[in-house]
């Protein structure tokens, strides 16, 4: 006869084991629907039957190269000045300077690859900052600018840095607006992405229009300029699978080392431009940057978040006038 203590001896482990093999398949049932959601699984690209009024009005153009068919704004005359989209949106984050500046230069711009409206050719593309940046040229030689004063956000403003220290003879002067381009880690958020799996899968879920809501208004402080016409034309094209394909691929393999240790010889009369509210590139990089150029201006905007030239465009505007003029 077995007794009580050791019945229950007895079923301790065969209890464990039934246990283990209960959380062994919760977790490969995980695993297995984070696989599917990552390299099987894609999103609708629903923002291809938007029809922007933004581009409507001011006319998309395109040109060629063995790269992309870059999709780009112009207007004005006058010394060139080219304004990179922002990362993970489109030229719709320059509307406003984009009038403006163009009273008094030949403004362009440009969706790089994996961004907006541009439509990638070479499927070897890296995206790093070798690609970014001679993506940068080709543009240039293709619209025909062989020196530009060069802007950027975010992203952006660390491809035209990258672009302004390898050609320093090409850019006369360099505006850097919560840029990217030292080596410091990124949010949460954003290093989550780096991990393989969770980044596509991650990246995929966050293209539904709420989700990109909530991610613009976490950019921005004056949370009343993210009209509905302004987050369409912010949502539409992060939903185009090569776009979406473009943002793990750039936060895994951007070097933001070398830009950073350019710093000190970069030439380039540069303007730092801040938002002081920034909660994605906080406001003590903006004083990094200034510590390391050594031809700067620095700009810190109260009020202002991680994309001051639609958060506060009127200051952003002004700047920038004054700054290109020279």
């Amino acid at each position: 006869m077995v007794s009580g203590t050791s019945q229950i001896e007895t079923e301790r482990p065969a209890r464990r084991r039934r246990w283990l093999r209960w959380v062994s398949g919760i977790v490969a049932v995980l695993l297995a629907v984070l696989l599917f959601g990552a390299y099987g699984w894609q999103p609708a690209e629903d923002g291809r039957a938007y029809r922007s009024p933004y581009l409507a009005s001011v006319g998309s153009r395109y040109v060629d190269t063995p790269v992309a068919r870059f999709h780009y704004i112009t207007s004005g005359s006058g010394s060139p000045v080219v304004l990179l989209s922002p990362g993970g949106t489109s030229v719709i984050g320059w509307r406003d300077q984009f009038a403006a500046l163009s009273r008094d230069h030949t403004v362009y711009v440009v969706d790089l690859p994996g961004q907006g409206y541009t439509q990638l050719k070479d499927r070897d593309f890296r995206y790093d900052l070798n690609a970014m940046t001679t993506a940068v040229g080709l543009f240039l030689d293709a619209v025909g600018v062989r020196r530009t004063a060069l802007a950027g956000n975010s992203w952006s403003g660390g491809w035209a840095l990258a672009f302004a220290q390898r050609h320093p003879d090409r850019v006369t002067r360099l505006a850097l607006l919560d840029a990217t381009g030292l080596d410091l880690p990124g949010t949460l958020l954003w290093e989550s992405l780096k991990i393989p799996a969770v980044g596509e899968l991650a990246t995929k879920l966050s293209t539904g229009k709420s989700t990109v809501r909530n991610l613009a208004e976490g950019m921005m402080v004056n949370k009343d300029r993210l009209t509905d016409q302004l987050l369409d034309e912010w949502w539409a094209p992060m939903t185009f699978h090569d776009n979406i394909r473009a943002t793990y691929l750039l936060e895994r393999r951007l070097n933001w080392a070398e830009t950073e240790r350019g710093l000190p010889t970069t030439t380039t009369p540069t303007l730092v431009l801040w938002g002081r509210q920034d909660t994605v590139q906080p406001v003590d990089r903006a004083h990094r940057f200034a510590d390391l150029l050594p031809h700067d201006q620095t700009r810190i905007l109260d009020g202002c978040g991680h994309v001051p030239q639609l958060d506060c465009p009127e200051a952003v505007t002004q700047h920038l006038r004054t700054f290109f003029a020279g």
